[in-house]
């Protein structure tokens, strides 16, 4: 698997939370955006040097995303659904990393 891949998720959201910032400031974004996006770039570096538990960060936000999701705060786009999609992609990432690295060890 390529290596760019791991980084899918870190690009869209910073193209995304990009444009945001250019059409209405900087004040627009919550910090905690902005924790979302370090975590998925350690966890998109931890996963391109082959250590599986690297997608627990990414992980983390996408947790965070499905329960805002469930929280009645007025957002115009539900993020359960794209909450969902990055959960399922970091567990594949995970699970294809750790039971690539078992096949090599022989384990």
């Amino acid at each position: 698997m390529r290596k760019s891949v791991y980084f899918i998720p870190t690009i869209i959201f910073s193209v995304f939370y990009g444009l945001v910032v250019i059409g209405g400031g900087i004040s627009i974004i919550s910090s905690v955006a902005a924790v979302w996006l370090i975590l998925f770039l350690i966890s998109g570096i931890l996963l391109s040097k082959n250590i599986f538990w690297g997608s627990l960060l990414g992980v983390l936000p996408a947790i965070h995303m499905i329960y805002m999701g469930t929280q009645d705060t007025g957002q115009i786009i539900n993020e359960i659904p794209i909450g969902i999609i990055v959960f399922v992609f970091y567990i594949i990432c995970g699970g294809l990393i750790f039971f690539k690295s078992k096949k090599r060890c022989n384990i």
